[in-house]
């Protein structure tokens, strides 16, 4: 009786430890922002819309500054 309740006991700890180190791993994780620094330039070109919405064949990095298409390709298309 005594073996059995130690091997419970035992069961149970591994599972609660378990359990905590998975709640504790999730609330850790979080999404991050890039971190670029002022020289560096995302990945992805974003489009430009103007006031109206109306899409131009112009694209940015996210800064101030917007630059023209210049190679069109049919495969590839504009970039």
């Amino acid at each position: 009786m005594v073996l059995q309740n130690l091997k419970m006991s035992r069961i149970l700890f591994f599972f609660g430890l378990i359990l905590g180190l998975i709640l504790m791993t999730d609330s850790s994780l979080q999404p991050r922002a890039p971190n670029f620094q002022y020289y560096e330039r995302p990945k992805y070109r974003y489009p430009y819309y103007d006031e109206n919405g109306v899409g131009r064949l112009l694209y940015g990095y996210g800064d101030d500054k917007l630059y023209q298409y210049k190679v069109f390709s049919p495969l590839e298309g504009i970039h």
